[in-house]
């Protein structure tokens, strides 16, 4: 099979399996209990849902990639040393589902010679399925999108987060949020890296950053943010990379004026 052809079928299975997943667990929901929460860490939790999402998502991945590596946030492990693999969040966003809030979602990247290739995104409750293709673009159901063109720092719509277990980090973070919600035209935190970087890529907000996330939370946005048309580093300035600890994601105009107001 040709690169061409490899990647358009990564780009199938991508979309198939986050739409399948994101599906599910939609309709699933109601029915979650108590008993099906667990933390499997300080203020970091998991449900049924997540697992079942999981175990979705690598049955039909190998399914059509046999032996395939996978990188995956409830089976965590080092990032993959192979040219070829796929890393995935099967619900980012936990605790916002936990809390029936619509702020939700599926994400699916491939990677390929140390770069993500293909994303797929899948927001369940609003029916969005964002996907890229290096090459070719990005598309919201199937509509072609790019990052806003707000080059004014201050009519900028901006949004942040920081994991409620990441508390070592909340003062630095507090002092960059509130520089940049001085000088921006607004400020949100939504609970969910992969959309707001998604939404980064379509001009709904005009820029993303975070200073704690793991691979899963920012391999699939960050490609549609640099397909798009916009910039990715990390929260420093730096080349963003898989092993980042966190991401700076916006338009070309308003990225170094984010980054002067939330680098330490």
């Amino acid at each position: 099979m040709d690169w061409h052809a490899k990647m358009s079928k990564a780009l199938r299975v991508a979309s198939e399996a986050a739409r399948e997943t994101g599906n599910w667990v939609l309709k699933e929901l109601p029915d979650l209990r108590a008993g099906e929460i667990s933390e499997k860490g300080p203020r970091d939790f998991v449900t049924r849902l997540d697992k079942g999402a999981e175990k979705m998502l690598m049955d039909r991945i190998l399914k059509e990639f046999s032996g395939d590596a996978i990188l995956s946030e409830e089976t965590p492990g080092a990032i993959p040393t192979a040219d070829e693999f796929w890393v995935m969040d099967p619900i980012d966003g936990t605790n916002n589902l936990i809390h029936r809030y619509p702020r939700w979602c599926v994400g699916i990247a491939y990677f390929a010679g140390g770069r993500p290739e293909i994303a797929a995104v899948f927001d369940p409750i609003h029916g969005e399925l964002f996907t890229c293709k290096r090459d070719e673009g990005v598309w919201l159901n199937g509509a072609p999108v790019s990052v806003s063109t707000v080059a004014d720092i201050g009519k900028a719509y901006v949004v942040s987060g920081l994991p409620a277990k990441c508390r070592d980090d909340l003062p630095a973070w507090l002092a960059g949020f509130g520089r940049v919600s001085q000088a921006v035209m607004t400020t949100r935190k939504s609970g969910s890296a992969i959309l707001d970087l998604a939404y980064v890529a379509c001009g709904r907000f005009d820029g993303y950053w975070e200073p704690r996330l793991s691979p899963w939370d920012m391999a699939a946005g960050s490609l549609l943010v640099e397909v798009a048309g916009g910039l990715v580093t990390d929260d420093a300035g730096k080349p963003w990379t898989l092993s980042a600890p966190g991401i700076l994601a916006a338009n070309a105009d308003l990225h170094p004026q984010l980054l002067k107001l939330i680098a330490p």
